[in-house]
């Protein structure tokens, strides 16, 4: 924008010229992020000013969706943004996207929003979007409004506002950003106004909407307690889901630590768990919306306490019929969460996105096979079948185990840790088990962490065991070799046909070969100590003074 619309706009009242440099700008910059010839000659700050002046011109509102759009696109340039912001603007910016219309209203009153008025509100909320994302000042003005409050007002009268669709989505990225970068923020719309029990209502309120069997629920009939209806999301109302879901794991990050719960949080959890569950349940256009919306239930159930990880898979009641059942419990919801799980693993191809692509369902599987005895039979019949064929390495193959125990050397090692305990866990935390299923190279790093090298068990776990060994591993278990956890062709003895002095003289080059690479610091010797761990010796011949522990069941 030339220095010429720059003077117009600065000066004229006139609509039509206003329109058609605004449309001509939007046009040409709708894909541009920057703008650096706005820093001459102070063309920013002029073109900022008349922008903002306009939108408080009430003889100008034929013009004011054009000038936030312009906004929303001046927006995306972080230069000197924070020198332009002031509180003035930001009030003018919550006015329009029509908050404070809320708050006047009441919350018995219907809400009338034209298209055109629409258009403006959309605008306004994306522009806020922007200047919250790029600028703390923003964010600042932000919290010296009332605006949580005033957001926290709109999620509860979404069902008397037309045209909510879009405006709900916004909202939500706005509440999203807030509570994910403004602390101050974040605490009052948890703590002070109750914002997780109506973000789950407003959940609630979109479920009803996509299910063809549900036409009305009263709310004293436990409309936050609906059950799922196995409903079809539309992309719009997946869209909004995704963002309360990232909002309300904002509100609870903190919440999934060991401190004692109140009664109001067990009230809320609750609540929270039953929705969840419901939306396990739902389909969407295409299998990507799906995965995007399992990934981000994933990603709050992080943050759940562990006491109320059995609530995923309720009780079957009498006569009531589900996919997958399971010792008398419906499995659906976490059958879902495993082909996330499926897809996750199959779908992350290298070491650069793992730890955020697999560290959020991993997390989900520990906490799921540690809180429920149920649940932690069905995803050992999942993931650790009774094994059959033993001719492979375990990190060889397609299946979940397989792709599990490749993930046990991975160089990223919170990946690695959570892999470990997720099948440690599923193995009722006993060594020989673990070894068994993923061979003891694979699983050495993990037992040594846990001072278990030498053997043992630990948690509390049923004495009855269900590992019952096929006929095919049970005629090949003679010939496994544990550290590779399968079996291996005989070998051609290395020494047949060898002399005495022969044999002597390689088993000399080995011995030498060995003391090199301890003196060049290379490896150290090293045996299991009283703790279970590896435990550095000063000499090879320490070795012989204690005969190795070997891993017991």
């Amino acid at each position: 924008m030339d220095e010429d619309d720059i003077s117009i706009l600065c000066t004229s009242n006139n609509i039509d010229e206003i329109n058609n440099i605004l449309q001509q700008f939007l046009k040409s910059n709708e894909n541009v992020f920057t703008f650096p010839s706005l820093c001459e000659n102070n063309r920013r700050l002029l073109l900022w000013t008349a922008l903002f002046q306009h939108l408080q011109n009430k003889s100008l509102e034929a013009v004011h969706a054009l000038c936030l759009a312009t906004i929303r696109v001046l927006s995306r340039d972080k230069l000197d943004l924070e020198a332009l912001l002031c509180e003035k603007w930001i009030t003018v910016l919550i006015e329009r996207a029509g908050y404070y219309n809320i708050m006047s209203a009441g919350d018995e009153s219907a809400i009338s929003i034209d298209v055109a008025q629409k258009e403006v509100i959309v605008e306004a909320l994306k522009c806020l979007c922007n200047l919250a994302f790029n600028s703390e000042v923003a964010r600042a003005l932000c919290a010296h409004t009332n605006i949580a409050q005033v957001l926290v007002s709109r999620v509860r009268l979404y069902r008397d506002i037309p045209f909510k669709d879009d405006i709900m989505l916004f909202d939500m990225k706005l509440l999203f950003i807030l509570t994910a970068l403004r602390h101050d923020i974040k605490t009052k719309i948890k703590d002070e106004l109750h914002g997780m029990d109506y973000l789950i209502s407003c959940i609630n309120e979109i479920i009803i909407e996509a299910s063809p069997n549900i036409t009305e629920i009263n709310p004293s009939d436990g409309i936050d307690m609906v059950e799922s209806a196995h409903c079809i999301f539309h992309d719009y109302q997946q869209a909004i889901i995704c963002e309360i879901l990232k909002a309300q794991f904002n509100l609870i990050i903190h919440s999934g630590s060991e401190e004692a719960i109140n009664e109001v949080e067990e009230a809320m959890f609750l609540k929270l768990m039953v929705v969840l569950t419901t939306l396990l349940h739902v389909g969407t256009s295409n299998e990507s919306k799906l995965v995007e919306l399992k990934s981000n239930i994933a990603n709050l159930l992080t943050s759940v306490p562990l006491l109320f990880y059995p609530y995923l898979t309720p009780q079957l009641n009498t006569g009531e019929i589900c996919q997958y059942a399971y010792e008398g419990r419906n499995m659906d919801a976490l059958h879902s969460l495993v082909l996330l799980f499926q897809n996750k693993l199959s779908n992350t191809t290298n070491t650069k996105n793992q730890y955020e692509s697999l560290s959020p369902i991993l997390t989900v599987m520990v906490k799921c096979a540690r809180s429920c005895r149920a649940q932690r039979k069905y995803l050992r019949q999942v993931v650790l079948p009774p094994l059959r064929d033993v001719s492979s390495p375990p990190e060889k193959g397609t299946t979940l185990r397989n792709q599990l125990c490749r993930l046990l050397t991975t160089p990223v090692t919170s990946v690695r840790d959570l892999v470990a305990e997720f099948l440690f866990v599923l193995c009722k935390e006993k060594v020989g088990r673990m070894v068994k299923y993923t061979g003891f190279g694979n699983a050495a790093g993990h037992l040594a962490q846990k001072g278990l090298l030498s053997g043992g068990r630990t948690g509390q776990y049923s004495s009855s065991s269900d590992d019952s060994d096929t006929e095919e591993y049970l005629e090949a278990q003679p010939h496994i070799d544990p550290v590779v956890g399968c079996t291996r062709p005989p070998r051609v003895d290395p020494f047949e046909g060898m002399s005495e002095e022969q044999k002597e003289y390689e088993a000399m080059k080995l011995v030498n070969l060995f003391d090199k690479m301890v003196t060049d610091g290379v490896m150290k010797p090293a045996r299991i100590g009283p703790d279970g761990r590896p435990q550095a010796v000063d000499h090879v011949l320490e070795l012989r003074e204690q005969p190795p522990n070997r891993p017991q069941s």
